[in-house]
Parts: structure tokens; sequence; C-alpha cells
């Protein structure tokens, strides 16, 4: 059991903030097919998991919704202290990887900049006493999905380039390395996404905009994943 859960059942209304891109901020499906997402905060994973742990516990707490799409860690880091340590949380899960990994096609330079920004971003966190959780985020598309037109069609394929040739598996591993090397608590969701395609399943129909956003239904999975985390 996790701080913070501590914190919950002993009533003492704390903050718990989610930081990341546009998974974290509640996009969903394209508007036109292949551009605008359509935002729903009601089904986004923190507010899945907090409906969970009100329900299960009957306790109050404050969410910070710290997700703005299209971010790569670095921008996270850039905006840190005033979407997140200035509103002084007593908790922090920081979800980063699916931007970044567009940067892959820059070489093994990149990776380590990733995995820097998270050690730069973990340790601002817990220099200000907030609890870390680093959660790795889902799968990209790994076939072709009809609907983009024209530049998003190639934005599109180059998500499944990156899927497939397993660049998303090395940006996970990045994070995964760095939470063993701070020792930060790791709720692994890309783990299940990965045992889910060994066994078959088309994760690419996970994928409500058919490229890098989860259906409402993986959003649970993400917040499964964390109240176990915060309370087992």
């Amino acid at each position: 059991m996790l701080k913070i859960a501590e914190k919950i059942l002993n009533g003492e209304n704390p903050t718990l903030c989610f930081f990341g891109d546009s998974v974290t901020h509640g996009e969903f499906e394209f508007t036109n097919g292949y551009k605008e997402s359509v935002q729903k905060p009601e089904l986004v994973y923190h507010k899945l998991l907090a409906d969970r742990i009100r329900e299960t516990y009957g306790k109050d707490f404050t969410v910070i919704n710290a997700g703005v799409g299209g971010n790569f860690a670095r921008d996270g880091l850039a905006r840190i202290k005033g979407d997140v340590l200035d509103k002084k949380p007593d908790f922090c899960c920081v979800m980063f990887g699916t931007n970044d990994v567009t940067d892959s096609r820059k070489g093994a330079q990149a990776l380590e900049e990733y995995k820097q920004n998270l050690r730069q971003i973990v340790t601002m966190l817990r220099d200000q006493g907030i609890e870390v959780v680093l959660m790795t985020p889902g799968m990209l598309c790994s076939r072709s999905v009809k609907g983009f037109k024209g530049f998003w069609w190639f934005v599109h394929k180059y998500f499944e380039s990156l899927q497939k040739g397993g660049k998303m598996d090395a940006y996970v591993q990045g994070m995964r390395d760095v939470a063993k090397e701070l020792d930060v608590p790791l709720a692994d969701v890309y783990a299940e996404w990965k045992r889910m395609a060994a066994e078959g399943m088309d994760t690419t129909a996970l994928l409500v905009n058919g490229m890098n956003h989860p259906t409402p239904e993986m959003h649970k999975l993400f917040a499964e994943k964390l109240f176990d985390l915060i309370f087992s």
C-alpha cells in the first residue's frame, strides 16, 4: 500500500495529480476521421480511478488533470512547476512516451534524452515531497486503419512502423529502467497490452482513434492497474 492510500483511508483529503499527454488529458476519437480529438473527461482513467476509490472507501480527495495533448516528456518537464509543483499535490502519476517515441528516428540519443527527462521529473517531484508513480502507456497501432487522409495517413503509418519495429517496446523499457534505477513504483499497463497481443487479440481495435488513443474500455485497465498498485 502506497502512502497516498494511507492518506485517503485516514480521511486527509489529499490531492492526486495525473501528469502526461493526450491520453491523460482525456482525448479519444477523431472528430473528422483524422485530426481533432473528442475530449471525454468522464471516461479518462483517473476519473474512473477516482470513482472506484470513492465507491470502495467513501473518502474524498482532489484530482488534478495535468495532461496536455501532444506532449513529450520534455514538454512536461518545461511546465512541471506551474502545472504540478505549484499545486502541491500529495501524489503524482507520470505517463509519457506515446509521443516521445516519434523521436526514435533520431537514434539512441533520443531515447536517452527521454529517460533523462523522466529522471528529472521524478527528482523534482520527490524533492517537493510528492509521492511518484510511473505508468507505461498502451500500444500504438500495429496494422493499417481506414479513414486517414493525406498527411494524417503518413502519421498513422509512422506510428504503425514504430510499434511493429520495436521502437515503442524500447521506450517502454526505458521507463521501466528509470523506475528500477530510481526505485519508483511502476504501473506496467503496456505489459498487459503485449500479453493480449500475444494471445491473439487485435490491439489496434483497442485504439479509438486507430492510432494511439485507447478506447474507454482500455482506460478501465489503466484505472485498475493504478488502483491495485496504490491499495495493494
